[in-house]
């Protein structure tokens, strides 16, 4: 009966040492990672170089929003009613799946658009100030001094992995970088790799694909660095969330080993009381 006391006390005490461990490791915090880690922690100010900026060019089934005006009213709602609502496959940031409508004019498959008064309009390869001198010095033929604006209607971008909403979003100006991106998805969780986010873009046809390292500041200057329509950013998971996967997976089943422990000391206790 000694024997069993001595049995029955070790198993109780190491039931409690793999509890008492299993509630260590749940108290353990993870560290907030930054990006750009090699711009030192100080309050001078550094000057980065930026990366060498050009206007995306519109390609086929790209949408634009084109705003025209004159001195014309009745002309005014003639020349904007193309700007009709068209259904994209983007969402706005609030990491919810639905499709956005955006108004504009669709861009066909020969790379034109159709205009009311100046008719057919090639665009595909110009940039939007290159159409918009396009127009208006078609739209002046008929109406004196017209005022043109033309932008993307569907500059979407998509940020997917480990960030805190990943979704497809609408981009309101031509110019957008990877770090807005991010900003729009919540930023990086702690467990995306920084310094290897994959951005994916349509090139003529193909997919370009490279990679920035965020944890250094020459991203900045990298030619990738500005964003375009249609880009994908995609944050791959480090092997700290691989290895803090199997920590949880572990220290659940210390607590089911604990707890199988505690009621087999409690019952050898009961049934030789």
């Amino acid at each position: 009966m000694k024997k069993l006391k001595l049995y029955t006390n070790s198993l109780l005490f190491s039931g409690l040492v793999v509890f008492l461990s299993s509630l260590l490791i749940t108290s353990c915090k993870t560290e907030r990672i930054a990006i750009l880690k090699d711009i030192p922690d100080t309050t001078s100010v550094r000057y980065l170089p930026l990366a060498s900026y050009s206007s995306p060019i519109v390609r086929v089934d790209d949408i634009l929003n084109i705003v025209i005006q004159t001195l014309d009213p009745q002309a005014n709602t003639i020349l904007n009613q193309g700007n009709l609502p068209a259904t994209s496959g983007a969402v706005s940031g609030n990491n919810s799946s639905s499709q956005a409508v955006v108004s504009g004019y669709l861009v066909s498959k020969d790379g034109t658009i159709h205009m009311p008064y100046i008719g057919a309009v090639l665009v595909k390869g110009l940039t939007t100030e290159q159409i918009r001198d396009t127009i208006a010095e078609k739209v002046a033929f008929y109406f004196k001094d017209p005022v043109v604006n033309v932008r993307f209607a569907n500059f979407k971008v998509s940020v997917l992995g480990e960030v805190k909403n990943p979704s497809t979003f609408l981009i309101p100006n031509e110019k957008p970088t990877v770090i807005d991106a991010l900003g729009l998805a919540g930023d990086i969780t702690i467990y995306g790799r920084r310094d290897n986010v994959m951005l994916i873009r349509d090139n003529e046809g193909q997919k370009e694909i490279t990679r920035l390292n965020l944890d250094s500041s020459r991203s900045i200057s990298s030619h990738y660095f500005y964003l375009r329509p249609n880009d994908v950013l995609y944050i791959e998971a480090s092997a700290s969330k691989v290895q803090s996967t199997d920590a949880y997976r572990n220290r659940n089943y210390a607590i089911i080993a604990a707890a199988l422990g505690f009621l087999t000391v409690l019952s050898a206790r009961l049934l030789f009381k």
